[in-house]
């Protein structure tokens, strides 16, 4: 009998998140596909934006790799606040990403990227109630995934920071965890982060900025 999938070592995969060297990593072959672990977006993250003071939240989201395919689980949460020891808000979902771009990964010179992106789960607001939303996000503009000089010991060079300008549209629902229809355009560069965009049903712009910091480092 054939078997369904096997498992195997691969010796030049470079991690996503802000991009990484290629370290051996193992992956299952799945009716001829590579199926890769990851937890490619998770990480913590502290922004503000105006008017507002600076929040600290941690996203985790283990999930697998096909090619340019990403599909995860996702929980976001922030901490509780100690002056109205208020929970704060909690989102527990699926959610999957198609990346798409130039065929030059774009290490160290910038390429053409692009992304089209979901979630759906529930949101637990500070007061423990709990609604089921969307959010849907696509975006393109150009940028480098960067590279770690060294990883888990294995070394091939030094740093090569990340970045990406992106102009892109995002819509959630009403019991979604960001709901509103945006526009606007968003920026990286290594660990630091900005985006700016306006929201056409309350007709007022949004901006932050922060420090994500990834965990599969």
């Amino acid at each position: 009998m054939k078997q369904p999938f096997k498992l195997r070592s691969g010796n030049t995969v470079p991690f996503k998140q802000m991009g990484g060297s290629p370290v051996k990593q193992t992956y299952v072959d799945i009716g001829g596909k590579e199926v890769y672990p990851s937890i490619t977006g998770s990480g913590i993250n502290i922004s503000g934006g105006k008017g507002k003071t600076l929040e600290g939240s941690y996203t985790l989201m283990p999930g697998i790799s096909v090619g340019k395919f990403d599909l995860s689980g996702k929980y976001k949460s922030g901490a509780k606040d100690k002056f109205s020891e208020k929970e704060p808000r909690s989102f527990l979902g699926g959610s999957g990403k198609l990346s798409f771009g130039s065929r030059n990964p774009g290490t160290y010179d910038p390429s053409f990227k692009g992304s089209i992106s979901g979630e759906y789960g529930t949101t637990k607001g500070p007061t423990g109630k709990k609604t089921t939303g969307y959010t849907g996000r696509a975006s393109l503009g150009i940028g480098r995934s960067g590279s770690y000089g060294c990883y888990g010991g294995y070394c091939s060079g030094p740093d090569v920071t990340g970045y990406h300008l992106k102009a892109f549209g995002e819509h959630g629902s009403k019991g979604s965890y960001n709901p509103g229809t945006r526009f606007g355009l968003s920026g990286r560069y290594g660990v630091f982060h900005g985006e700016g965009s306006y929201d056409i049903q309350t007709k007022k712009p949004q901006f932050k900025l922060g420090v994500k910091i990834p965990i599969n480092k």
